[in-house]
């Protein structure tokens, strides 16, 4: 079941990919808890995105997956991925949706390794 997307997700390369006043408002701006944050998430996505490639592979469906890892990208503020997950939930498994979510974790790695240096 295909679900309309918000227009703010009609283009989700204009979302940030993380959201830092949201981030903040958990933390208090405690950098060592928002990598220790970062960390357990991009650890969740990547199981997420396993799990992903694997229901791509069996030609199922993904949508389990892919609410769990929008819930847990907009936990964090990763909206640009929460965008993407919230498609994929709603859309048929695709090589292209998986290669975009990819693209967003290491995104949202960057961003923060960019932090600490």
């Amino acid at each position: 079941m295909t679900q309309p997307m918000p227009a703010d997700e009609a283009n989700v390369d204009v979302l940030a990919i993380v959201d830092e006043a949201h981030l903040a408002s958990f933390t208090d701006g405690d950098k060592a808890l928002e990598d220790e944050l970062a960390d357990l998430f991009v650890n969740t996505a990547r199981s997420y995105l396993k799990r992903m490639r694997e229901a791509l592979k069996e030609e199922r469906s993904w949508s389990a997956e892919a609410h769990a890892l929008k819930g847990a990208s907009a936990n964090l503020g990763a909206n640009r991925m929460a965008a993407l997950a919230r498609q994929a939930e709603f859309m048929p498994p695709s090589g292209d949706q998986i290669a975009a979510i990819e693209r967003a974790l290491g995104d949202i790695q960057t961003f923060f390794a960019d932090r600490t240096s």
